[in-house]
C-alpha cells in the first residue's frame, strides 16, 4: 500500500509538471516553468511521465474520450451511426462550425499528447542519469504516440502544424505542414519505434496496453496503405500476421473485444471497476432509447448469415419504435472484462488483401479476404478481378471495422469515394469540402499562420 501511494504521488506530480502552464496551440507563450530535468533524473519519475502520456491518451476519469471522438463522431459523418438523441447532429449532417467544442477539444487533446511526447523525448535524451535502455524505451514509445496522434490529426483536418519540439515559441507560430510532410515524419517515428521496441508485451505485464514492435508495424502497414505504398503495406502487415504465437483471429465474434484477446494488437486499458466508454455511450440502460442507432446503410451492408451482424448489432423496441445499436462491447457495468480495441489482427488481413490487390496479386488477396469472411460464417468471395475485389474489400472493411476509429469515414476519403457515397446518401447537406473537419477557430485565433480549411471560411 505504501508503494502504491508513493507511485500515485509520483504520477500526479509528473503529470502536473508536464501538463501545466500550456494549452499547446492556445498557449500564450511566456513563463514556461516545466522542470523536466528533475523528472528525468530518476527512472521512477521518468516511467511516471510515460504513464502520464498514456493516461492522457486513453484515460480521462477512467473513460477514453480520445477513442470516442476518433470513432463515434466520424461514424456519424459517414454512414454508420445516426444520432437518436440529437447527439452531435452537426457531425451527422456534415454541418460543423469552427467553433464546435468537440473539434476544439479533439484538436487540443491531440496536441497536448504530442507535447507530452516531445517533452519525454527531449528529457530522456538530455538525461545524464537514465540508462541507455530506458532512454531508448521512452523515446520509442513517445515517438509512436506522437505518430499515432499525428495520423488522426492529418486525416481529420488535413494540413496541420507538425510539432517535434516542446518549444512554446515554435509551437505558437508553427505553420501548417503539407500532408506529405506529416506522413514523412509519421513513417520515420513509427519505423524507429518498430526497430527499438520489444517484440512482446513484457513491459506491460502481459497486457496489450503498451506499444511494442508489432504495434508499430501494424500502424505502419496502415500508413503505407493510406499513402499508396502497397509493397511496404503488405510487408508490415505480414510481419504481424506471421506472429501466430501472439496473434490470431478469434473465432467467436463475441470474444474479439475482451481484454487481451488474441486478436488484439493494441488496446486501451480500462479500469476493472469501469466499463469501456464505447459501452457507456452505446448500450442503452434498461428500456431507454439508445444514443445512437445503426445507419440502415451499414445494417444492410451485412450479407445474409453474417454472424457479425447478429453479434455486433443489438436491438430493442421503445414505445413501439424499433432501434438497432452497436454491440461490439457487451458490458456497461462496473465489473468489466473488456479493453478498448485500437489495433487488431483483422485489419492487418484487410490491409494486406488491399495491398496485394493493388499489386495485381488477386489470388493471395482473396485468401486474406476469406480469412475474415470465414470467421463471419460466410462463403469465399466471388470477386476475382482487381476492380471487383477492391470493392469487396471496401465492403468487408465497412462491416468488419464498423464503429472503430473512423475507419469507414477515412476509407471513403482516402479512396476518393466520399463524394460518390456520402453525397448520394446526404444530397441536401453534403459538400465536397466536408471531407475535412474545420480547424478550430481558437487555434487560428492563437496562431495567425494557420489557414482555415475550405468550406469553413
Amino acid at each position: 500500500m505504501k508503494n502504491l501511494i508513493k507511485n500515485n504521488i509520483y504520477y500526479c506530480l509528473v503529470l502536473l509538471t508536464l501538463c501545466s502552464c500550456k494549452k499547446l496551440i492556445d498557449v500564450k507563450g511566456a513563463g514556461e516553468t516545466l522542470v523536466t530535468s528533475s523528472i528525468f533524473a530518476d527512472s521512477t519519475t521518468a516511467h511516471a511521465a510515460l504513464n502520464g502520456m498514456y493516461s492522457e491518451l486513453y484515460n480521462r476519469s477512467g473513460l477514453s474520450i480520445y477513442a470516442y471522438r476518433s470513432s463515434l463522431l466520424p461514424a456519424e459523418s459517414a454512414d454508420e451511426l445516426i444520432p437518436v438523441q440529437n447527439t452531435f447532429d452537426d457531425f451527422y449532417n456534415n454541418s460543423l462550425l469552427a467553433t464546435d467544442n468537440n473539434i476544439k477539444d479533439w484538436w487540443s487533446n491531440s496536441y497536448n499528447i504530442i507535447y507530452q511526447a516531445n517533452k519525454i523525448i527531449e528529457g530522456a535524451n538530455a538525461s545524464e542519469s537514465l540508462s541507455l535502455s530506458l532512454k531508448k524505451q521512452l523515446t520509442a514509445e513517445s515517438k509512436f504516440i506522437r505518430a499515432f496522434c499525428s495520423f488522426y490529426l492529418v486525416n481529420y483536418f488535413g494540413s496541420i502544424p507538425l510539432l517535434t519540439t516542446s518549444d512554446l515559441q515554435v509551437i505558437n507560430t508553427a505553420p501548417a505542414s503539407t500532408t506529405s510532410q506529416v506522413y514523412t515524419q509519421i513513417i520515420a517515428d513509427l519505423s524507429e519505434a518498430r526497430d527499438a521496441l520489444p517484440k512482446d508485451y513484457s513491459w506491460s505485464g502481459g497486457n496489450r496496453t503498451r506499444v511494442n514492435s508489432f504495434v508499430a508495424s501494424a500502424m505502419l502497414a496502415r500508413v503505407y496503405l493510406y499513402t499508396g505504398q502497397w509493397a511496404l503495406a503488405e510487408e508490415e502487415a505480414t510481419k504481424v500476421i506471421n506472429q501466430t504465437s501472439l496473434y490470431d483471429i478469434v473465432l467467436n465474434p463475441n470474444n474479439v473485444f475482451l481484454a487481451n484477446s488474441k486478436e488484439a494488437i493494441w488496446q486501451f486499458y480500462t479500469n476493472a471497476y469501469r466499463c469501456t466508454y464505447f459501452a457507456l455511450q452505446l448500450i442503452p440502460t434498461g428500456l431507454a432509447v439508445p444514443k445512437y442507432a445503426v445507419n440502415s446503410v451499414l445494417y444492410n451492408a451485412f450479407e445474409n448469415g453474417d454472424t457479425r451482424k447478429s453479434n455486433w448489432i443489438n436491438s430493442l423496441s421503445v414505445s413501439g419504435t424499433f432501434y438497432t445499436y452497436p454491440y461490439k462491447y457487451k458490458t456497461n457495468t462496473k465489473t468489466n472484462t473488456e479493453f478498448e480495441m485500437v489495433l487488431r489482427l483483422a485489419e492487418q488481413y484487410l490491409i494486406r488483401a488491399e495491398a496485394r490487390t493493388q499489386q495485381n496479386n488477386t489470388d493471395r488477396a482473396q485468401d486474406d479476404l476469406n480469412v475474415i469472411r470465414r470467421r463471419a460464417g460466410l462463403l469465399k468471395t466471388t470477386a476475382s478481378d482487381k476492380a471487383s475485389l477492391l470493392l469487396a474489400i471496401e465492403r468487408e472493411r465497412q462491416v468488419e471495422l464498423c464503429f472503430e476509429w473512423g475507419h469507414r469515414w477515412l476509407d471513403l476519403k482516402r479512396t476518393n469515394r466520399a463524394n460518390t457515397v456520402i453525397g448520394a446518401q446526404k444530397p441536401t447537406s453534403w459538400q465536397s469540402t466536408d471531407v475535412l473537419y474545420p480547424i478550430p477557430q481558437s487555434a487560428i485565433s492563437t496562431n495567425r499562420s494557420l489557414v482555415q480549411n475550405e468550406g469553413y471560411k
